[in-house]
C-alpha cells in the first residue's frame, strides 16, 4: 500500500528541538556549564544540528538558544520545558518574538510548580525573574501522542491549541515524546559524554 500524502508530508515537514545534557556538580565560586542542543529534523532524519553551552543555574539560556536557532531553517520550535541547565531558563515568548514561528514547549510530566518555586525562592535572589518565565506558561494543555501511552504537557506559543497538537502528533516516531526534543537530547548527552572524555 503507497503511503498517504499526509504521511509523505510528514516525512519531509522540518522541525526542530531543543534539549540540555547533564553537567558535572557546580564547584564554589566557579561557573560550570551544560550543553544545549538544538537539532532540526527532516521527517524522522536528523536534518542540521547547532551545539553551544551554557551557565549551569545562569540567565543566558535564551540569548543561547536563539543564537542557534538563527543558524537553522525556520520550523517549529519544541523545548524540552522551560528549565535547563539547572535553573537557567529559555522565555518562550522571547523566543517566539525573535524566530517568529511556532514555539511549543513539552515536557513528558506535570511539572510541580510549586516545588519549583520553593527552589527558586531558596537558592536565587532573583527568583522573581527566574519565576515570571515559568509563571507565563500558564496551565499546560495535554495530549495522547501515542495509544496506550501517558500524555505529553504543552503549551503552544505563536499558535493555536490545535496546531500544536498536529505538530506533536506528526513527530511521533519511536516514543511518545516528539522526536526533535528526544534526539536533541539524545545529542547533548553525547556531546557531554565526549567533553568528559576529553577533559579526564
Amino acid at each position: 500500500m503507497r503511503p498517504t500524502a499526509s504521511a509523505d508530508n510528514n516525512r519531509s515537514a522540518k522541525s526542530i528541538g531543543i534539549d540540555d545534557g547533564p553537567f558535572p556538580p557546580k564547584i564554589p565560586n566557579r561557573p560550570s556549564h551544560a550543553p544545549l542542543v538544538a537539532v532540526c529534523l527532516k521527517g524522522p532524519r536528523l536534518y542540521r544540528v547547532q551545539t553551544g553551552w551554557i551557565t549551569v543555574d545562569g540567565l543566558d539560556a535564551t540569548d543561547r538558544a536563539q543564537a542557534l536557532l538563527e543558524k537553522l531553517p525556520k520550523a517549529p520550535i519544541l523545548l524540552s520545558g522551560v528549565t535547563f541547565g539547572g535553573f537557567n531558563l529559555i522565555d518562550p515568548w522571547r523566543v517566539q518574538r525573535r524566530i517568529r514561528t511556532p514555539t511549543i514547549v513539552v515536557v513528558g510530566s506535570r511539572p510541580d510548580n510549586n516545588a519549583v518555586k520553593r527552589a527558586l525562592v531558596k537558592h536565587f535572589p532573583d527568583w522573581k525573574e527566574r519565576w515570571k518565565v515559568i509563571r507565563s506558561l500558564g496551565p499546560l494543555r495535554s495530549v495522547h501522542t501515542m495509544p496506550d501511552e501517558p500524555p505529553v504537557f504543552y503549551e503552544a506559543i505563536g499558535c493555536s491549541a490545535l496546531e500544536a497538537r498536529r505538530v506533536l502528533a506528526n513527530n511521533v516516531w519511536v516514543s511518545r515524546v516528539p522526536e526533535p526534543v528526544r534526539v536533541a537530547g539524545l545529542v547533548a548527552r553525547g556531546l557531554f559524554i565526549e567533553t568528559s572524555r576529553v577533559s579526564s
